[in-house]
């Protein structure tokens, strides 16, 4: 009887440290930050890291929160929905993490989410843009991106209003990212009247794309689309299709925006592909002028979510002082306090707020083209008025 009432015992004091740290009460603050670290993504990944850690940075070099330092608790995923998991599980079973930057696959928010929502730990997603994922009533979800309905009916208006295609031949990398994206482009060129469109997929792990690249000459498509989250995997299928001369127009989404992978690794079969982005690139940005010099001047260059990744986590470090400030400390205060974030304004160039259901309010979907070793914009959408 003894162990047991012991056991009861333990249990009630680790509850009293999940929900019971007041402000005066709490020791340490700490976020998450849930990423593709290793792995074929890394390289996004990574720079995402960095600029999550250089937000933190900064508020503790002006003093913290509540006078305590803030630390990054890391939890690479590598894209994986089942290492997603573990590291919601991670994250949960830590009373000191408050609040977590990411996941940025979908897939990964989507095998996670039940685990953050049962914690009531905050998340907010500097990439994750599947509708679904705030379609199901989970309240810790949010994210700054467009979502894929958004992005999949821009893409679909540029390629039938400026490309004029009679056929196309869209493809994704069977990630609840890409078809997702897929399926959104397919039903947006339906939507305008487009009905030659033939639909394929590759794996995550293809690098020999030769039969692929043989049912697409047959097809002899005018344009390519490719919803890849790996951009070197749009490069590789680039260089191979250009090897056999087939040279339709190709575009990719947001996750194939990346300067090293695409255009350095592209080459030649690169130049004027065309791309979505899910917002402005930060170097355009004047109000992130000071983040791009800064970043850029301690790490070797930057990725597509960089600029996000320093945002949603400056809003998630807002929240915390907010939370703090209201005299609740806690995973929920601080889900309250970022729940009601509204027109902050960082870096993006933009006020940041979130509907009721914690999707980015407003936003704009930007067509960009590889020119020479880098993007130009080329065209401009806004979220709610495509057409």
């Amino acid at each position: 009887m003894r162990k047991v009432v012991s056991g009861f015992l333990v249990v009630f004091l680790a509850m009293l440290a999940v929900v019971g740290c007041s402000n005066s009460g709490r020791k340490s603050i700490k976020i998450g930050a849930a990423g593709p670290f290793t792995g074929e993504l890394s390289k996004i990944g990574l720079d995402s890291l960095n600029a999550i850690k250089m937000a933190v940075e900064e508020c503790n070099q002006s003093g913290g929160i509540d006078g305590k330092t803030v630390e990054v608790v890391v939890g690479d995923d590598a894209g994986d929905p089942a290492k997603g998991k573990i590291v919601a599980d991670k994250f949960v079973a830590d009373p000191d993490v408050l609040g977590v930057v990411g996941p940025m696959n979908s897939s990964v928010i989507a095998a996670a989410l039940p685990v953050y929502e049962k914690a009531g730990l905050v998340i907010i997603s500097q990439s994750g843009t599947t509708p679904e994922l705030t379609e199901k009533g989970f309240k810790v979800m949010h994210r700054i991106c467009p979502r894929d309905d958004a992005q999949g009916m821009a893409a679909a208006a540029f390629i039938y209003n400026e490309i004029k295609p009679t056929k196309v031949y869209i493809l994704d990398d069977k990630t609840t990212y890409g078809q997702g994206l897929a399926d959104q482009v397919e039903k947006g060129l339906k939507s305008y009247g487009l009905t030659q469109i033939k639909r394929d997929q590759v794996s995550t792990q293809d690098k020999d794309f030769s039969a692929l690249v043989a049912l697409i000459k047959s097809y002899n498509p005018e344009m390519v689309y490719m919803a890849f989250a790996n951009p070197a995997q749009a490069a590789a299928l680039a260089k191979q299709l250009a090897g056999v001369g087939v040279k339709p127009a190709l575009m990719g989404g947001d996750g194939c925006r990346e300067r090293d992978q695409l255009i350095g690794g592209g080459g030649e079969a690169v130049q004027g592909m065309f791309v979505t982005a899910i917002g402005r690139n930060v170097k355009e940005v004047p109000e992130a002028r000071e983040f791009v010099q800064k970043f850029e001047g301690k790490y070797e260059g930057m990725s597509i979510f960089s600029g996000q990744s320093y945002e949603a986590t400056k809003i998630l470090l807002n929240a915390i002082k907010e939370a703090h400030k209201a005299g609740d400390l806690t995973r929920q205060g601080v889900l309250k306090a970022l729940h009601a974030t509204k027109d902050y304004k960082g870096i993006l160039g933009f006020p940041v707020s979130f509907d009721a259901k914690g999707d980015l309010v407003g936003g704009e979907i930007f067509v960009l083209k590889v020119s020479g070793s880098d993007f130009v914009e080329v065209k401009k959408y806004t979220t709610g008025n495509i057409k």
